[in-house]
């Protein structure tokens, strides 16, 4: 039976528990870009030398995995909306460490297809991305920029921690052992911050932001915002606008560079003479300038729109990458260093802003489902990525085309996104609920929890 839950006051001295959701974002994010991204840039070389596989081979694993993340996403966020992250992560948790560890003991590119292109990455994506951002979103309306901008800093850790770890380990041990290090890692990590996360305020009888019953609105940037001055599309109507489809194209050509730079800049920069100790760190200082960027991130998207933001971050990608061709070509390591911190500064923007332009322009209520209808294009578009930056290296011997392709989508979609503004009804909907409104089983209450979750 569904019963709605009597509404709790907040006390003023209490730290709201939207908070405890964004550090268990971060650690999500963090196991679950380790195990779908960062990891195959470690990999690539070892297991290609190996097995005798081509680059094109090992980035296939990368399409497929992209191409999965699309159907996923289809039926995944219905069930956000409807059950909150916690039961996803938790059997995402247990899925990719099993097919993590079951990639120690690969001969084939079946069999690689399969535990990396789908096991992994339907378990992954269960923990990471979409899952916590999208409930991140429910909990926060004034302050979720930069609520996501911090959560998103887990993408970037892993960056700065698994890359290095992972490549000594790999040094240390052979690929094959790294490879169970991670599986039994999201384990001890994916599973416990799984039981941290709730799937909104709402239904602990709170309010987003930590706000207290009956608050009035609180200036953020031009606007005065609280929960109940949000706006809130359905699905149907959301896929009516020009916004939608205008920030699927934008954030999808943008994308195409983004998943195949985190595949290939690793062996970019040892194809350009840099050791693999080297390029690791050079690796890592990139991902930590991503981590730095998200909370600068934040800060802005108190002053400025999101989509003049996404432009820039776009526009700061696209001119580091061109110089990094040049830069890594003479074997300058300073100069490479720069460019590659300029180039984590415009990628760490990517996420936080393009989750809070999507909650921003659409809502909480239906948040879920209108990234659902998404997905499947976005992933189309970054599933050209890899595959494509592998066939051009092992035709033509280095990554300097499909560099410059990846730098020219990105002007092209900081040009998207300026046209996409946010979506205005012509008049007031009727009959669309507000998240407040929504109910809870009693089982999905959190027992004795006060007005702490």
């Amino acid at each position: 039976m569904r019963v709605r839950l009597a509404p709790r006051v907040r006390s003023p001295r209490q730290v709201y528990y939207g908070w405890y959701i964004v550090a268990a974002a971060v650690v999500a994010q963090f196991v679950s870009v380790s195990a779908q991204v960062y990891s195959s840039a470690v990999f690539l070389k070892p297991m290609t030398s190996d097995l005798g596989w081509t680059r094109e081979q090992f980035a296939n694993a990368q399409a497929i995995s992209t191409f999965a993340m699309g159907g996923l996403g289809l039926f995944m966020g219905g069930l956000i909306d409807r059950r909150g992250a916690r039961p996803l992560m938790i059997g995402g948790a247990i899925i990719s460490g099993v097919c993590l560890i079951g990639l120690s003991r690969v001969e084939t590119l079946r069999q690689y297809y399969l535990l990396r292109g789908i096991g992994v990455t339907v378990g992954a994506m269960a923990v990471g991305n979409m899952v916590v951002n999208v409930t991140v979103s429910k909990w926060f309306v004034r302050n979720r920029g930069m609520a996501v901008a911090i959560a998103a800093m887990g993408v970037s850790l892993s960056g700065v921690l698994l890359v290095p770890v992972a490549q000594m380990l790999v040094d240390a041990y052979g690929w094959r052992q790294t490879w169970v290090v991670l599986g039994v890692g999201m384990w001890v990590i994916g599973i416990p911050t799984a039981f941290v996360m709730r799937r909104t305020p709402e239904d602990h009888g709170l309010l987003p932001d930590g706000d207290l019953p009956g608050a009035a609105p609180v200036r953020s940037g031009r606007r005065q915002v609280n929960a109940a001055t949000e706006v809130s599309w359905t699905r149907a109507e959301a896929l009516r606008t020009p916004s939608l489809w205008l920030l699927i194209l934008a954030y999808g050509v943008a994308n195409v560079g983004l998943g195949s730079l985190l595949l290939h800049m690793l062996p970019f920069l040892t194809d350009n003479g840099f050791s693999p100790g080297t390029a690791a760190f050079m690796f890592a200082f990139q991902s930590w300038a991503a981590m730095v960027a998200k909370p600068m991130w934040g800060v802005l998207l108190g002053r400025f729109h999101a989509r003049y933001l996404s432009s820039t971050a776009f526009v700061l990608s696209a001119v580091s990458v061109t110089g990094l061709l040049i830069a890594a070509g003479r074997h300058s390591e300073p100069l490479s260093l720069v460019l590659l911190f300029t180039y984590g500064l415009g990628m760490g923007g990517t996420i936080p802003l393009q989750e809070t332009v999507w909650a921003s322009y659409f809502g909480r209520a239906h948040l879920g489902r209108i990234r659902a209808v998404a997905m499947p294009f976005t992933i189309i578009f970054s599933a050209m990525g890899p595959k494509f930056a592998a066939n051009l290296y092992d035709r033509t011997g280095d990554y300097v085309i499909a560099f410059l392709v990846f730098a020219s989508f990105w002007i092209a979609g900081a040009a998207l996104v300026l046209l996409a503004r946010p979506p205005r009804r012509a008049q007031p909907v009727q009959g669309t609920p507000p998240v407040a409104s929504l109910t809870t089983t009693a089982a999905g209450a959190t027992p004795g929890s006060g007005t702490a979750v």
